[in-house]
């Protein structure tokens, strides 16, 4: 029995309609013959010389085991082992092709496995494709991830060996405006998040065109980007190696450790609280009122509190802006 003849095709069940019948059904150019007659061929049939006889595969509605190609139903069937199976872009020789009306292929655990539901490897270091592959010309994804447990929807490693990226998105088309990746959460936690146990980033956007290497959006009272830090290390770092700023704002900026303090007519100074100010942190003060020669003589810091002086007492209340900097 040779590769291209290994083909077999079982009935409908009783009250089924006969299943509309794949081209592949007749690989090798034969045409498909009756049970008994596909029976006695295959049976007496050889297999061709350094070539192993296609696996017997038992299936429902036969009288014993078949292999090659089966049929179940007008919208389910599966193909093993078929050199010409039909693919976006053109015909591909394939180990198992499946088409059902829910689902094409079903890996599963059965509730009680510690195994994986599908497993797709490639093991010659020299082929690029990928080991699973999704195509979509529909509306939804090409590959999708669910979790209802604690673990990921979609998990990409190196598995402690590798030097390849965990998971990439790719766009090529110079049209398209989405999101190379794109996150959505109707929870609290992030959308996007990257976390870091090295020396890397835990979030790196770089750009080599005209746009922006990170870009966060906001169209509500929430911030477009947020930084944040619990150690010792800043919640946000602008830095410039090149001769550009290393940060730029447009539009206001507003900082915590400002405000505005009032110091009453006919006083030289005032004690502003705030926590965090240190002995060694700058304060910066500007008098916010014409007076008549009275300006800041000095903005002196102490441990969550600073003194504002000012260079003579006024005659009405004097607004003074300040701004911390430092620790």
């Amino acid at each position: 029995m040779t590769k291209g003849d290994d083909v077999i095709v079982s009935g409908p069940a009783d009250g089924e309609e006969t299943p509309p019948t794949p081209s592949r059904s007749t690989r090798g150019g034969r045409s498909q013959g009756g049970k008994a007659a596909a029976e006695a061929e295959t049976a007496a049939e050889p297999a061709t010389p350094g070539e192993e006889a296609g696996p017997d595969v038992p299936h429902q509605g036969d009288d014993g085991p078949r292999s090659g190609f089966f049929a179940s139903g007008a919208t389910e069937w599966a193909s093993l082992a078929d050199a010409h199976a039909a693919a976006p872009g053109g015909t591909y020789s394939t180990g198992i092709s499946g088409h059902g009306a829910d689902i094409g292929v079903l890996g599963t655990d059965s509730g009680t496995g510690l195994g994986v539901g599908v497993l797709g490897t490639v093991t010659n270091p020299v082929n690029s494709q990928p080991a699973v592959y999704g195509f979509t010309q529909g509306s939804g994804p090409g590959v999708q991830g669910e979790s209802d447990g604690s673990g990921p929807g979609v998990l990409g490693t190196d598995n402690g060996t590798g030097l390849g990226y965990g998971v990439v998105g790719e766009l090529t088309n110079p049209g398209n405006t989405r999101a190379a990746v794109f996150g959505t959460t109707a929870g609290t936690g992030a959308a996007v998040e990257g976390d870091s146990n090295g020396a890397g980033p835990g979030v790196f956007g770089f750009s080599e065109g005209s746009g922006p290497g990170v870009r966060g959006s906001s169209v509500g009272p929430n911030p477009g980007v947020e930084g944040q830090s619990s150690g010792t290390g800043p919640g946000v770092l602008a830095l410039n190696d090149g001769s550009g700023p290393a940060l730029e704002v447009q539009g206001p900026a507003t900082f915590s450790r400002s405000g505005l303090a009032r110091i009453a007519a006919k006083k030289t100074s005032v004690r502003v609280s705030f926590p965090g100010v240190t002995p060694t942190s700058m304060v910066l003060a500007t008098v916010q009122t014409i007076a008549k020669g009275v300006g800041v003589a000095a903005a002196v810091p102490e441990a969550d509190s600073f003194v504002l002086k000012l260079t003579k007492a006024p005659k009405i209340d004097v607004v003074v802006a300040w701004f911390v900097l430092g620790s």
